[in-house]
């Protein structure tokens, strides 16, 4: 074979190496294309997640307090309360166990039922809003209507 011979081999194989470079780019450029696309979705999904959990936060809040304003007065606002009166030969102060101060004369205290543990009234009613049982021994506070009867959960 001639020069001329290789020469037009030559040039066909550059020709052909140069179309399979621009080939292989314009695959490379979809492909970086494509994945930005999918980077977009995903985000898109991730906000609409987010919102989705936003929206059902916001939606069993306002259940909540629709439940709460429909179970009629707050728990704490049932309980029984007295005015403390301390007890002749009784030598040690009783303390109230959620703000640890001692109860002193004519204070209004509240005493649950089911565990006759008694506390500050407004101690206690801080507590009931965030806590359903009683400070010192975790019985379940239930507020007693006037046909209920005081049974603890763990008789025999």
């Amino acid at each position: 074979m001639d020069l001329a011979g290789y020469n037009v081999i030559f040039g066909l194989v550059m020709f052909f190496l140069a179309t399979l470079m621009v080939i292989c780019c314009m695959g490379n450029c979809e492909t970086e294309e494509e994945e930005e696309r999918n980077q977009r979705e995903a985000l898109e999904q991730r906000a609409a997640r987010a919102l989705t959990a936003h929206e059902a936060l916001a939606a069993r809040r306002a259940v909540e307090l629709q439940l709460k304003q429909a179970a009629g007065p707050p728990v704490h606002a049932q309980l029984p309360y007295f005015p403390y009166a301390e007890a002749q030969g009784w030598e040690s102060e009783m303390l109230c166990a959620i703000c640890l101060d001692p109860l002193r004369q004519g204070q209004l205290c509240s005493e649950l039922p089911a565990c006759r543990h008694a506390f500050h009234r407004d101690c206690l009613g801080a507590w009931v809003k965030s806590k359903g049982s009683c400070p010192l021994c975790r019985e379940t506070i239930v507020v007693l209507g006037s046909d209920d009867v005081a049974v603890a959960h763990d008789m025999v």
